[in-house]
């Protein structure tokens, strides 16, 4: 037999009945069959319990009166341990007061009298399973949602703007905070404003409480965490509000590691700055487009050069210059030149100054990973006498 796509993702049913008398479980297992349920059958609250422990049932329907373990005593056992269970009592109605406390606290979803009606009865446990797949869906699409959320490797909160609270947050914001990641869920109903406590940040909550919504984007800030330290953020602001309720998403990144990165590059920039003008040799320095990128001040020195040279940043004018203080300009050039031809070569040569004495030079690539990434010329010059 075919089955229809509707049938083939409809998921399976599993009824457990329970009751200590055959004969009725008999009449209820003839009356439902029909009705596509996976059925499980048993005789006491215990043989329930072992059933439940390997099947996933969905829908209970127990009897009142049972030795042993009474039927409101096994729902109220089986809501500890199988929440999610919708638990019906099919039983006399003489037995209603009995189980009216086990009503009370949740544990009996519904009560249906005997005799029943089978019509009536059907349609009660139709009713049933669809309650418990709607919860059951509802529960998976908000695992699925947390799962997606806490994936977003940023701080991600959900903020009540009219009550200043979080209503919500994922792991990374647990993180931020100094919270475990666990514990995402004790940030619910903390004030913004234990976290984001700079004046500027306190403004903008009292202005969307009062005012239309107005967004933030890559603001730099500062978050106050569980241990009272503060961390560097950078955090935009989205409208989530739903017409009765002022929410506001807010995504923090945290700035720390690129704090700590922008910090090793000045300081690795600073100390290369020093060793260049420790330097004894002129220096120049330039990225692959034959750009300025640095100059020590001894080859200023040495070459006079002028600071409208400098300001237009072209590498390859700078060293025209040097080539026509030579007494060969054209050659001289021509061989500094030729280390752009051959860029990953180490290139060297000398060349007499027109004013006197003698220039060596020698040019080699900067690289990373295999790639010309700039060009490093150093120029030694010797005084006639020294010659």
């Amino acid at each position: 037999m075919d089955l229809s796509f509707d049938e083939l993702s409809k998921p399976v049913r599993h009824l457990l009945l329970v009751d200590d008398e055959e004969s009725i479980l008999r009449s209820l297992r003839r009356m439902l069959r029909r009705d596509g349920y996976v059925i499980h059958v048993a005789l006491s609250g215990e043989e329930g319990l072992a059933i439940l422990e390997r099947e996933p049932v969905g829908v209970i329907v127990t009897d009142q009166r049972m030795p042993v373990m009474t039927g409101s005593q096994f729902l109220s056992r089986v809501k500890e341990m199988y929440p999610d269970t919708i638990r019906i009592v099919l039983s006399g109605y003489t037995e209603l007061n009995s189980i009216t406390e086990a009503i009370n606290r949740g544990a009996i979803y519904k009560f249906l009298t005997k005799p029943w009606d089978d019509e009536l009865l059907r349609e009660q446990l139709a009713d049933a399973f669809e309650h418990y797949e709607l919860k059951s869906e509802n529960a998976r699409v908000s695992a699925l949602n947390r799962a997606i959320i806490d994936a977003i490797p940023d701080a991600l909160l959900l903020v009540d703007a009219r009550r200043r609270v979080l209503v919500t947050a994922n792991s990374a914001a647990s993180t931020l905070l100094g919270y475990d990641a666990c514990e995402a869920t004790q940030l619910a109903g903390k004030a913004i404003g234990e976290i984001e406590i700079l004046p500027v940040d306190q403004c903008y909550w009292d202005e969307i409480s009062s005012n239309p919504f107005r967004s933030l984007h890559a603001v730099e800030t500062e978050y106050q965490r569980r241990d009272g330290s503060l961390v560097p953020v950078r955090k935009s602001t989205a409208d989530a509000g739903d017409g009765q309720h002022p929410y506001v998403l807010v995504l923090a990144h945290d700035l720390r590691h690129e704090r700590t990165i922008e910090s090793s590059l000045e300081r690795l920039t600073a100390e290369m700055a020093s060793v260049l003008e420790a330097s004894a040799e002129g220096l120049l320095v330039l990225d692959a487009g034959h750009r300025l990128a640095r100059i020590n001040r001894r080859l200023k020195d040495i070459w006079s050069l002028p600071e409208e040279l400098l300001s237009a940043t072209g590498g390859e004018a700078i060293l025209r210059w040097i080539g026509a203080q030579t007494t060969t300009p054209a050659a001289t050039t021509a061989a500094l030149f030729a280390h752009f031809l051959a860029p990953q070569a180490r290139l060297s040569g000398s060349f007499e100054l027109a004013s006197g004495g003698c220039c060596r030079w020698h040019a080699h690539p900067q690289l990373r990973d295999d790639e010309v990434i700039g060009h490093i010329f150093c120029f030694a010059v010797s005084p006639p006498e020294a010659r």
